[in-house]
């Protein structure tokens, strides 16, 4: 009897302690020797770009020793590890459950907190479910400037937007008293350094900023530019009259029969009457029928970023510098850039190389400002 109590008891000891084991196993974190800690500004900012760009690499340099509890009013209450947490987003933003298995602790023996553990992480991920955490405007901005991004130069950058376009500062001109009467003054009084197109470029723009056609009769006759089909002079004309929703202005334009595009139909087949239709006047003559919101013709752009330079520096305009705005405004166009490359989007080179590069910088960056 007294024996078979012994074998009993080792059983039983020998069951505790394989439960105790499992318990270890499945509750045990790396560096569990580390004093608890709330995490530091730099682990939150590798949680916070970890989240958003999918990259666990970053949730490696948060230590273990990060760590904080949950109110049980509005978190559920328990605890966790920063680290575990940023697994976890990186999981939810791939739709990545495997990830999860490098959460720690597997299973939160906690009977007290909501589940901050692999099986949950699996469990949330599968789920679908998503939460997410920000950065102070200015921790963005200083972050970004660390890692040696220039927000000028940026969309120089492969993958990288601009944060100011020339194409946007050259549409505002027809805005611009100033740039609208310097360039009156250089079709007036060309300057050596323009050429034929950049003096109709600068026609186009006085015209349709001064709201006058006059300014039109500046470009060649059968001068062609960019994507504009029809001779240059006749779009001048056609949008000035567009944008005035004054069909008289028409009357400047080349007459159909003699629009290229009217003479290709007729050779075609078609009759004149009806091919004359399908010019470019014939659609000026009845502009003012347009049905629905109205459209509003813009000054055309350079064909490139040099050209409009050129044009720029002739105008005496200075290209804006994004250094200049206020801080909510340069986090907001950090912020884009960084959700402009969720690993959730379909794959592309550029895109994938941008990402992987600011990754690296990520990694590269001190422990602590």
């Amino acid at each position: 009897m007294v024996g078979r109590f012994r074998r009993l008891r080792r059983a039983l000891f020998a069951s505790l302690a394989l439960i105790g084991l499992a318990g270890l196993a499945l509750s045990y974190v790396p560096e569990f020797w580390l004093p608890r800690r709330i995490e530091t500004p730099r682990e939150t900012i590798l949680y916070y770009f970890a989240q958003n760009l999918g990259a666990p690499i970053l949730c490696e340099k948060i230590s273990w020793a990060a760590y904080r509890t949950h109110s049980l009013l509005f978190a559920g209450g328990g605890a966790s590890f920063w680290r575990s947490e940023c697994y976890e987003q990186v999981a939810e933003i791939r739709h990545d459950a495997s990830i999860c298995w490098r959460v720690r602790p597997l299973v939160d023996l906690d009977p007290l907190s909501a589940g901050y553990s692999a099986i949950s992480c699996r469990r949330r991920t599968l789920a679908g479910f998503r939460s997410a955490i920000g950065l102070p405007a200015e921790v963005l901005v200083r972050t970004f400037q660390e890692m040696g991004y220039d927000i000028d130069q940026m969309g120089r950058m492969p993958g990288t937007p601009r944060a100011i376009r020339w194409q946007d500062v050259y549409r505002r001109l027809e805005r611009d008293p100033e740039a609208l009467a310097r360039a009156a003054r250089l079709l007036t009084q060309p300057s050596p350094a323009l050429g034929p197109q950049d003096l109709s470029y600068l026609a186009h723009l006085a015209a349709i900023g001064a709201g006058d056609p006059k300014w039109c009769a500046y470009v060649p006759a059968t001068q062609t530019i960019g994507q504009i089909v029809q001779p240059f002079r006749d779009w001048c004309y056609f949008s000035v009259a567009f944008n005035l929703n004054d069909t008289r202005i028409c009357e400047r334009m080349t007459p159909p029969s003699g629009e290229s595009k009217v003479q290709a139909a007729i050779t075609q087949g078609v009759r004149p009457e009806i091919a004359e239709q399908l010019g470019l006047h014939s659609e000026c003559a009845r502009s003012d029928k347009h049905v629905g919101p109205r459209l509003h013709y813009g000054p055309e752009l350079p064909d490139d970023e040099p050209h409009a330079q050129r044009l720029l520096d002739a105008l005496g305009i200075a290209m804006p510098s994004a250094h200049d705005w206020p801080v909510a405004d340069a986090a907001n166009f950090y912020q884009s850039f960084v959700f402009s490359l969720w690993p959730t989007k379909a794959s592309d080179p550029v895109r994938d190389a941008a990402r992987a590069t600011l990754v690296a910088r990520l990694v590269a960056l001190p422990t602590e400002p």
